[in-house]
């Protein structure tokens, strides 16, 4: 099933700003995982995923929006990166195996 995404929300100035100051902080906070343009486009997909609730936060202020758009690039990348790191390579667990760790 896919949901129709909303690029209206996108396209408003003070909207962008906020993305780029996002795009900016999670790539220099997270840079190896995320890069700026990578988070840039993700934050515009977010937004246009959830329209409706990205305006409802820009209506309390850019601020609300920023820190909106933060928790949802944390939950979309950083939850996922934590769980893949969780898992070992097929040389590590070889390697391990071998050892007699696995």
């Amino acid at each position: 099933m896919t949901t129709a995404l909303d690029w209206s929300a996108v396209e408003d100035p003070e909207v962008r700003r906020v993305v780029d100051l996002v795009a900016r902080k999670f790539g220099r906070e997270y840079g190896l995982a995320l890069e700026a343009d990578d988070a840039r486009q993700e934050s515009a997909v977010a937004l246009a995923e959830k329209a409706d609730e990205a305006r409802e936060m820009l209506s309390g202020g850019p601020g609300l929006l920023y820190r909106w758009l933060c928790q949802q690039l944390r939950n979309r990348w950083l939850t996922e990166l934590r769980h893949q790191s969780r898992h070992l390579s097929y040389e590590a667990s070889l390697n391990g195996a071998e050892r007699g760790l696995l």
